[in-house]
C-alpha cells in the first residue's frame, strides 16, 4: 500500500469520526420526524464507511488513527454553542450542510494532495464524496 492510499484512508476515518460526532451531537435536538430519520441514516453510512477505511488501514498493517479529542471537543462547542438559543429544524439542517461542506474540502484536499492513492482507497473517498453531497441536497430541504 503507497503512502498517498494510507493518507487518503486516515483522511476518511478522520472525516467519517467528524461526521459521527457532529451527528451524535445534533440528533438530541432534532424534534422533526423527517431530519431525526435523514440524520439516523447518514450516520449507519458514516460508521460503514469508517469501518471500511479502518479495515484497509489494517490488512495493510497500519494502526488506525485514534479520535484527535481535542479536535471533537472543539466541535462539540461549536455545535452547542450554534445551537445554544436556536434549535430550529431549519439552524439544525444548516449546521449539518456547514459540517458537510467541511467534509467535502478536506477530502477533496485530501484527494489532490495524494494523486497516487489507489483504486480502492479513492473509491472509498469517492463514496463519501457522494454521501456528504446527496446529504447537503436532502438537508436544504430543511432550511
Amino acid at each position: 500500500m503507497k503512502i498517498d492510499d494510507l493518507n487518503l484512508l486516515q483522511e476518511i476515518q478522520r472525516n467519517t469520526d467528524k461526521g459521527l460526532h457532529a451527528l451524535e451531537n445534533l440528533s438530541a435536538k432534532v424534534y422533526d420526524d423527517g431530519l431525526a430519520l435523514q440524520l439516523a441514516r447518514e450516520s449507519f453510512k458514516y460508521g460503514e464507511l469508517r469501518d471500511r477505511a479502518k479495515a484497509q488501514l489494517l490488512a495493510a498493517k497500519r494502526r488506525p488513527e485514534p479520535e484527535n479529542k481535542v479536535e471533537l471537543m472543539m466541535q462539540s462547542v461549536s455545535l452547542h454553542a450554534g445551537t445554544l438559543f436556536n434549535t430550529t429544524t431549519s439552524r439544525l439542517a444548516e449546521m449539518m450542510i456547514q459540517k458537510n461542506q467541511e467534509g467535502i474540502s478536506s477530502l477533496w484536499k485530501s484527494m489532490n494532495h495524494n494523486p497516487q492513492a489507489g483504486e480502492q482507497a479513492t473509491r472509498l473517498a469517492e463514496e463519501l464524496l457522494h454521501l456528504e453531497e446527496s446529504s447537503v441536497k436532502e438537508l436544504k430541504k430543511y432550511l
